[in-house]
């Protein structure tokens, strides 16, 4: 009874076999395409899925193709990368020392818009509702009063 139950199991370990086990060559964990838009041609200055044929980018697009090949992890090629070519070849700052005001400082100015433009509303609203209750309160002058009398007598009022 369990040469019955163990065969079948052997049997799907051994077609269930990754395929480096097999000898066969790994599958790739990204593509040139994932990466593109993440890192930047240091010589142009502009990511390298826009940078066209600069043989800078071109050089850039080669060494990821190998280290793709090689079956390297995204974050593996990106720090290659940046060995090979310095930390401005990275799209994204980073989130250490100085880079970190690269994401502060928009966050902080867009927070302080935020807070000035809400208090620029309750201020004016305020002021919009004082001036309705002065103007309605008390003629502006004298003239204007005696109109006003003037017409309420008319009226009988």
């Amino acid at each position: 009874m369990t040469r019955r139950l163990l065969l079948p199991l052997i049997a799907s370990i051994l077609l269930g076999a990754p395929a480096t086990a097999l000898g066969q060559a790994p599958e790739p964990q990204t593509n040139l395409a994932d990466i593109a838009d993440e890192v930047m041609c240091t010589v142009c200055g502009v990511p390298l899925e826009l940078a066209l044929e600069a043989p800078q980018a071109e050089a850039e697009r080669d060494f990821i193709r190998e280290l793709v090949a090689e079956g390297k992890t995204k974050d593996e090629i990106k720090d290659a990368l940046v060995v090979e070519y310095g930390e401005n070849v990275l799209a994204v700052p980073g989130t250490e020392g100085f880079d970190l005001a690269a994401w502060l400082i928009p966050i902080a100015a867009f927070l302080v818009a935020a807070v000035a433009i809400v208090f620029t509303l309750r201020r004016w609203r305020r002021q919009r509702g004082n001036e309705g209750k002065e103007s309605a309160a008390a003629p502006a002058d004298a003239a204007g009063s005696e109109r006003l009398d003037a017409d309420m007598a008319r009226y009988d009022l």
